[in-house]
């Protein structure tokens, strides 16, 4: 796949204790790796220029299992505060970046069937649009894209705060793809187990 014009990061959000399953979520088996493999698989498929994620949570046990040549890992010392600790700290090492990113994409890593072709299409006006976010009946949210000048808005999120709160105070600016079938989030065994039987195995 070739890489977008613009430099843009993704970052997956990964660092969530996910206690209510009693398992390590993003270890869990998809298709031929596990929900972290998929999400990085797909990242890096994309047209994306570079590809982040973020750990807390059992992150030793994680960054074990996980290729790591073409990804970037950032530890959010602060993940049981909530996933807006997790933005706040990726976009704030992404910021720093000599590269100067255009934009980020945000995904998470409990949303298996957003695959490369949905990532790409959040490339779609990339810069015409301030931020490009994913809607799935009357939900509006995340994968989503952000332009450089959210940014510090971005560093400044907190507890379980999400990138969602900008996307709403902004709605004007904001351009949205109907993600469809796609947008499953996976907060339970029961959820996970529903969505591997049909999508997930091998």
């Amino acid at each position: 796949m070739s890489k977008s014009s613009h430099k843009t990061a993704i970052i997956i959000l990964a660092a969530g204790a996910s206690s209510r399953m009693g398992k390590v979520k993003q270890l869990l088996p998809w298709k031929h790796t596990t929900l972290l493999g998929n999400a990085i698989e797909q990242a890096l498929a994309s047209k994306a220029e570079d590809v982040y994620v973020v750990l807390g949570a059992n992150e030793q046990v994680i960054s074990k299992e996980i290729e790591k040549d073409d990804i970037t890992i950032i530890h959010n010392k602060n993940w049981s505060l909530g996933m807006g600790t997790s933005i706040a700290c990726a976009v704030g090492i992404i910021d720093k970046n000599p590269k100067k990113y255009d934009a980020v994409i945000i995904i998470l890593v409990d949303q298996p069937l957003i695959d490369v072709s949905y990532i790409n299409k959040l490339f779609n006006n990339i810069l015409e649009y301030g931020i490009i976010a994913s809607k799935y009946k009357n939900r509006v949210g995340v994968p989503a894209i952000f332009n450089s000048k959210y940014f510090n808005e971005l560093k400044e999120l907190k507890g379980d705060i999400g990138a969602r709160k900008l996307i709403m105070k902004y709605i004007d600016e904001v351009k949205t793809i109907d993600a469809f079938d796609k947008f499953h989030d996976i907060d339970s065994m029961e959820s996970y187990e529903n969505i591997y039987q049909l999508y997930g195995m091998q």
